[in-house]
Formats: C-alpha cells, structure tokens, sequence
C-alpha cells in the first residue's frame, strides 16, 4: 500500500498530460461507443463543429453528419459487429462534417477501434480540409476551363510524348481529321497524320525542334480519315521536365487549306485580268505599230521606186546616185526591225524560268558588254565594290534584258563626256536582293511615268523597254523603282527574292 499514493500520483499526471494533448491539438477528436454514442468530444472538436461538449456528450455522432451519412451509420457499426467487415476504421477518407449551424464541410477522417474489457470504442481523428478542399476546386476549375479553352480554340492543339507519340489533341484537330483521339492515342503523330511526301522533312523538323526549344511557322500537309489532305502551318515548343530534360512536344497548327485555295484562286483571277489588260494594251500597242510603220514603208517605197527609175534609165555609172538611196533604205529597214523586235518582247507571256544565280558574275557580264560603248562616249562605267553579293532564284536571261535596258538607257541619258554609270548590288534590311544601275545624266522631267507604255524622254523612244522590264521584274515577285540621284542623274533600283 506503500506504493498507492505514488500510483496516484502517477495517474493524475498521465491524465493531466492526456487532457494537455486534447486540448492542444489542432485536430478534432471524437470517441464513441459501440452504440455510437459520443465519449470523448475535445477542444478543437467544439471549435469545428461549433457545439459543446456538455451539448453533445452522450449523444448519437450521427448528428454531426450530414445525409446520407446520417441515415447510414448506425447500419454501418451494426454491420461492422456483426461481419468484422470495415470500411472506415483503419483508413482515411474524405467526407463531409455538419456543424451546429447546419453547414456542411469536407473533412479528413481517420477512424481506429480500442477496447475496455469486452467493451468496444472508436476513436476519430478529424482534420478540416476547407482551404485544402476549396485550393483543389479552384484548381480543378481552371482546369476544367482550360480544357474549354483548348477544345474551343479554332487552332489544332497537339501534345505529343519526347517519342512523337500522340498524347492528346483538342477537338478541332478531331473535326479537321475526321479521326478521334481514343482511337489514335498513343501512335506515332507522322506516320499517323502527317502526308508521305512530308514525313521525312518533319522527323527532321522534330529533332530540330529538340535541339532548338521551339520551331516556328512550319507548313505541312495531314492526311484527313477520308484520304484527303489539309495543310496546316505549324509552330511547336519542347515540354521540359525539372533541368530541362524534355518531356515531349506542345504544338499549335493553324489548318490554312481554305486560305491557300483562296489565294491560288485569286492569283488565277489576278492572271486572267492581266492577260484581259494585256491583249487591250497589244491592241493599241498595234494600232501604234501600224501608224509608226506607215511613213517609214511610204519612204521605204518612195526610194525604191527612184532606184528603179534611175536602173531603168541605165544610170548605173557612176554609183553614188544610187548609193544614197540605198543606206536610207538600209537604215529605214533596221528600224522597222526593231519595231517588230519590240512588239514581240511586250507581246511574249512574261514567265520566267527559274534557277539559282549569284549577281556578281552576272553583273560583271552585263559591264563587260557595254564598257566599250561607254568608253567610245568617254563614260565611265564600271561595277561597285561589294561584299558577298546575295543569290537570287531568277530567270537569266530576263534579268540580263532588264540589266542592259536600264545601262542602255543610263548611257543615252548622258549628253558630256565627262558622265559615269555605276552598277551595285545589296541586300536590303528586309532581305531583298537590290541591284542598282545611277548615272549622271539629265534625269527624267516632273510627272514622267518611267514604265509607262509609249513613256519615253528620248526624241526617238517609244517607252516600250522600261514597260517590258517592269513586267519581266514583277513576274519575279519583285518590282522596279527610280528616283533622282544624289548631285544629278537617276538611280534605277531592282528588288528581288533572294
């Protein structure tokens, strides 16, 4: 007996040290009986569910749970005794608790069975998960708008794994396809989707894009569940994993079938209308022809009438007679064959025939061809200093027309001998091609349209080569300009595709 009141000493500080935890605890604990009656409601328990515990002590739990908990518990526990079969004790779950107010809350619920005696109790550990509950609706909501988003978005939204294999698509790409994502999942998206002719340029493309993070502006064709095709531009990004590792592809097409087809339609019609301008043009350029060749044929016959006069009257003695007439004829003849020269280059369908070409040869022909006439005219011609002068993708033939029409026209313009033509090429800030042909020479008048038809600020010009080589450059997707030089004289610029 010596030891008893040690003992309950002993007792009165393990409860007081019991009662210390209960009460300090963030977490609510409950503890019932084998009828579910409440035992044990602490602190925090009256903190969450908003009663006393003098209110509840004694009480079935049930009146802290909200339907259909309720109405099944005591079933539950009725079941438990009977089949040792358990479906709450040993676990956690998530479920909802009810307060005092009758507000119903998400809960954390951990339940564990004791014994005293013969005598079974249930201990639950609650913890509220509000925040937590309202930080996972929060999220699921964005992603579930998200998810709205991407399905509504009038572009293709593909994610593929780090092997090109298909994750998931939105339902545009399901729409453009024709092809579900349930039955493609997890194939390979090239030879899956992506057209035959296209497949290597784009496995290519896809280790591009590993090594470069993001490709941009990619045009390829898909291959729809119908066989036919779509073509789709296509800009994609590396999915990183922590350290950069990749994880996979996001990729974002832009399905451009329709607007292709719309604008080849459109360069037909543009076609057909210049082809309708072209022959209204012939027709006047030939109502021209004919007037010009009027008076250079009557003259023509006019001296060929007076040297068969002079031949019927046996003046063949001496020559000079017949000398003049005949060189007038000759110069006569050279013009209308350059008329019909002329008629012929405006009337030709000007479709160029494309291939690589570096402008430095081809500029250096070009002055070589013409230096002597210069030099006859004491003009200085010569090509500019240049760096690596750009590649073109043009017709040869057709940009050495335009090139000697402009160095042609930029000799003529000059009336001293003291004057110069410069020829340069350069690449401008857009990445165009530009080569320049400036002279010193008189330059052209206000108002003057340089690439008018029958513009010409020559006295014996008929405006027909500047009109020509504008043409020739435009069907290169180019174009020709002109301005004033700096000091006197006019720059012709020609910008093409490098």
């Amino acid at each position: 007996m010596r030891d008893t009141p040690e003992a309950l000493h002993d007792l009165r500080v393990a409860d007081a040290r019991w009662h210390a935890v209960l009460a300090a605890t963030r977490d609510a604990i409950i503890a019932i009986d084998g009828d579910a009656r409440i035992t044990l409601f602490n602190a925090a328990a009256e903190l969450m569910f908003g009663y006393r515990a003098d209110q509840v002590l004694g009480r079935n739990v049930n009146q802290l749970m909200p339907p259909p908990y309720r109405d099944e518990h005591d079933e539950y526990l009725r079941r438990y005794r009977r089949t040792g079969e358990a479906h709450a004790i040993g676990r956690i779950r998530n479920v909802q608790g009810r307060r005092a107010t009758g507000e119903v809350f998400p809960i954390e619920l951990s339940v564990t069975e004791f014994h005293l005696g013969k005598m079974p109790f249930y201990t639950a550990i609650i913890r509220e998960v509000s925040e937590r509950q309202a930080l996972v609706d929060s999220l699921r909501s964005e992603r579930d708008f998200a998810e709205c988003l991407i399905d509504a978005a009038p572009v293709i939204v593909l994610v593929l794994d780090e092997k090109g294999r298909i994750v998931r698509f939105n339902r545009f790409l399901e729409c453009v396809s024709g092809r579900r994502l349930e039955s493609v999942r997890g194939g390979d998206w090239v030879s899956t989707f992506v057209a035959p002719r296209d497949q290597r340029r784009i496995r290519t493309l896809q280790a591009r894009n590993r090594a470069e993070r993001i490709v941009r502006n990619q045009l390829c064709a898909i291959v729809t569940a119908d066989g036919h095709e779509r073509q789709i531009v296509w800009s994609s990004n590396v999915l990183s994993r922590a350290g950069g590792v990749p994880r996979g592809y996001l990729c974002i097409g832009e399905d451009v079938t329709d607007h292709l087809s719309a604008e080849c339609e459109l360069r037909e019609l543009e076609q057909a209308r210049q082809e309708r301008e072209r022959l209204a043009e012939i027709g006047a350029f030939t109502a021209k022809i004919v007037h010009d060749l009027g008076s250079p044929l009557a003259a023509l016959s006019l001296q060929t009438q007076l040297i068969l006069r002079r031949a019927q009257r046996g003046e063949f003695q001496p020559v000079a007679p017949v000398e003049g007439p005949a060189e007038r004829i000759q110069q006569t003849l050279s013009r209308l064959s350059k008329l019909v020269r002329e008629l012929s280059e405006f009337a030709h369908d000007q479709r160029p025939q494309l291939q690589t070409l570096s402008l430095r040869p081809l500029l250096r022909s070009c002055v070589e061809l013409w230096t002597p006439l210069a030099a006859d005219r004491g003009i200085s011609l010569r090509l500019a200093e240049m760096g690596t002068p750009p590649r073109v993708r043009a017709d040869e033939a057709m940009i050495r027309r335009v090139l000697d029409n402009l160095i042609k026209n930029a000799l003529e313009s000059i009336e001293e001998e003291t004057g110069e033509v410069i020829v340069s090429a350069f690449t401008s800030d857009s990445g165009m091609a530009g080569i320049a042909v400036e002279d010193s020479g008189s330059g052209g008048r206000a108002g003057f349209d340089a690439f008018g038809m029958f513009e010409s600020t020559k006295a014996n010009g008929r405006g027909i080569g500047l009109f020509v080589a504008k043409q020739m450059i435009e069907a290169h997707g180019g174009r020709i300009e002109h301005a004033p030089r700096a000091g006197g004289g006019t720059v012709f610029r020609v910008w093409l595709p490098a």
